[in-house]
């Protein structure tokens, strides 16, 4: 598996966005409800990159099998040491590990940056067994619970925080 932080190419930030899109359409992990256009997702790779932060594509054989950025946590300056991050597997390649080896290259990338101290992770619903378990097996300690704060296909949605201190 090919893991890039540099040079990605359009291509790949395009296979991205499908990725990240299809958990919009086929999912409660992600709360947003309408597929971000080619546009708003190359502002988000801009901004994430602008500012220094990690944004991750992960390949094999040339496809595109998962991403991984990382994005300030809150706007107000007292946040500024924690970021939450995000991660997307190809859902053709679930549950084959993919998920914590590319979890693991972003808190690598992350500890580069010296203003990072905190990586929070917002998994969207608390059966989201699979987000759950990468962060737990990279270190990450569940440090709380928001109750049915999301409202995404008809259902309440928890909101899970899990928090990784670099």
């Amino acid at each position: 598996m090919e893991i890039k932080t540099k040079r990605i190419n359009k291509r790949e930030i395009y296979a991205g966005l499908e990725i990240y899109n299809y958990y919009i359409n086929h999912s409660t992990s992600n709360f947003e409800e309408k597929n971000l256009s080619k546009n708003k997702f190359i502002d988000l790779f801009n901004k994430s990159k602008g500012n220094k932060l990690p944004f991750i594509i992960a390949k094999k054989y040339k496809e595109v099998i998962g991403l991984a950025f990382v994005n300030k946590f809150r706007e107000k300056s007292g946040y500024r040491f924690s970021f939450e991050h995000s991660i997307y597997i190809n859902p053709k390649h679930i549950d084959k590990g993919y998920g914590s080896i590319i979890l693991k290259e972003l808190i690598r990338e992350c500890r580069k940056n010296k203003n990072i101290k905190n990586l929070i992770a917002v998994i969207g619903g608390s059966d989201n067994i699979s987000s759950i378990r990468i962060h737990k097996k990279n270190g990450f300690n569940h440090v709380g619970t928001l109750k049915k704060v999301g409202f995404k296909k008809n259902k309440w949605i928890d909101s899970l925080y899990m928090q990784k201190k670099l």
